[in-house]
């Protein structure tokens, strides 16, 4: 039995098992940057799980948001945002022969580029590279009424890491601005940049302060912005 026979089993396997069990769940697959859930993709039943068993012994655990989907992986890709139960959900990863790793989002998040970031733009039309390489804004300011949007809507993952550095300021009692850990799915034709501003559902607002790119999503850590 070749690979991709063996993977379409197992595909149907877990659709089928996630017929008794799973519920409802609207698949997307964004392409624009731009309000990401515009556009349904398909619909399955699902269920998720943080054992990769699926024993169902325990719920998700605070803090920690990776878990596995139980679907059929037939049309599943890493980006795919997936949505039931007033949850949603991002796919990190998948294999072949392989439940998909995915991601418990509890917030939704937009990006703003600005003249220290760029817009994190991966084509040729656009540099995300850094112009003013070195520059340190403590205050968070450079993310002001001059940023340009450059992803709004996307679900994601906000962890608060640790209370961070001190943001520079001399005024007495002055508190450190706390880190914070954003996971976001793939997004088509971005790579989020530091220095780059976010902004929650909340209305909270930080400075990207590191960023790691790679095929299961971008990780960033993120300072909450001081004014």
């Amino acid at each position: 039995m070749n690979q991709a026979r063996l993977q379409a089993l197992t595909a149907r396997g877990y659709g089928k098992a996630a017929k008794r069990i799973g519920a409802e769940t609207v698949q997307y697959r964004p392409t624009s940057l731009i309000d990401p859930l515009a556009s349904p993709y398909a619909s399955f039943l699902a269920a998720f799980n943080n054992d990769a068993g699926f024993s169902f012994k325990a719920p998700t655990l605070w803090g920690k948001p990776a878990v596995f989907g139980l679907f059929d992986t037939t049309d599943v890709q890493a980006g795919d945002i997936l949505v039931t139960g007033g949850e949603s959900y991002f796919v990190a990863r998948f294999e072949a022969f392989q439940p998909p790793l995915c991601i418990l989002c509890d917030r939704t998040i937009s990006l703003f580029g600005n003249a220290s970031s760029g817009d994190g733009t991966t084509d040729d039309s656009s540099s995300s590279a850094c112009p003013l390489a070195g520059y340190q804004d403590d205050y968070g300011t450079s993310g002001g009424s001059g940023s340009s949007a450059a992803a709004s809507g996307w679900p994601c993952s906000i962890l608060l890491k640790g209370s961070g550095e001190a943001s520079g300021s001399s005024i007495p009692g002055a508190i450190k601005a706390a880190v914070y850990q954003l996971l976001l799915p793939v997004m088509p034709g971005l790579n989020p940049q530091v220095y780059m501003t976010a902004t929650d559902d909340l209305g909270r607002s930080y400075v990207i302060e590191g960023v790691e790119v790679s095929q299961y999503g971008t990780k960033c850590l993120m300072r909450v912005q001081q004014v």
